[in-house]
């Protein structure tokens, strides 16, 4: 990059292989922000969609284990299943990717979207989870602004931050890493990935990932002898 001063006007300079590209410094904010946007407005192939889902599963359950071992001093391996990878994250990180053009082109439109979906597939998977298992992956009962525990205000704001992380940065960083790579060992990876999650999604659905730090959130059940009497004991369910 080479700042060139001709006739009292000031160039950006930008070397193109064997020859160079000259842009106004008043141009090189837009310039940077043409090439942001030809990195992330792109066609994901199949295959980087599958390998990206897995690497936001992973990423999300790195960050949720780290954030248990930070507040609880002990290691979880959170999530249903037993694989390094929560699948919400997966999915979520996925969805974000296929954002309208028109929503991208904002990033604070595309955080409230991406925020806003993110919680209803959080409330979705909360409650399909409680219902076909009667067990809570996680409660945000005890953070402000939640709803029945399923969603949260600060949830919601780490998915819409993440999300865009993902849309703008770690999706079309990653789809390209894969596209350096050559087509067997994409392909290999897809298949070895793919029988190992859906060997954990069947062992999971008959056993189930359970314990400290992932399921062992408790409601205080109030037992009374009488009515309007008090409490003769509190039973921890």
């Amino acid at each position: 990059m080479i700042i060139n001063n001709d006739d009292d006007k000031e160039f950006l300079s930008l070397d193109c292989q064997n020859s160079t590209l000259e842009l106004p410094l008043n141009e090189r904010f837009r310039f940077k922000h043409l090439r942001l946007k030809r990195t992330y407005i792109r066609k994901y192939s199949f295959i980087s969609i599958v390998l990206i889902f897995f690497a936001f599963s992973f990423f999300g359950w790195l960050w949720e284990s780290l954030l248990q071992l930070l507040m609880d001093g002990k290691f979880a391996n959170r999530g249903m299943l037993f694989g390094p990878w929560l699948p919400i994250y997966g999915f979520g990180g996925l969805l974000a990717l296929f954002i309208p053009k028109k929503i991208l082109k904002n990033p604070v439109n595309a955080f409230f979207v991406i925020a806003i979906l993110s919680s209803i597939i959080e409330y979705a998977t909360s409650w399909f989870f409680e219902y076909t298992r009667n067990t809570r992956w996680w409660d945000y009962s005890n953070y402000i602004l939640n709803i029945n525990g399923r969603v949260c205000l600060l949830s919601a704001i780490f998915f819409g931050l993440g999300g865009c992380l993902g849309v703008y940065f770690l999706g079309p960083m990653l789809d390209d890493m894969i596209k350096k790579l050559s087509h067997r060992t994409v392909l290999l990876c897809c298949i070895t990935l793919i029988f190992l999650f859906s060997a954990d999604l069947v062992y999971s659905k008959f056993v189930p990932n359970v314990g400290r730090g992932i399921t062992d959130y408790s409601k205080s059940v109030v037992v009374s002898a009488e009515e309007n009497s008090y409490p003769d004991y509190i039973l921890e369910v």
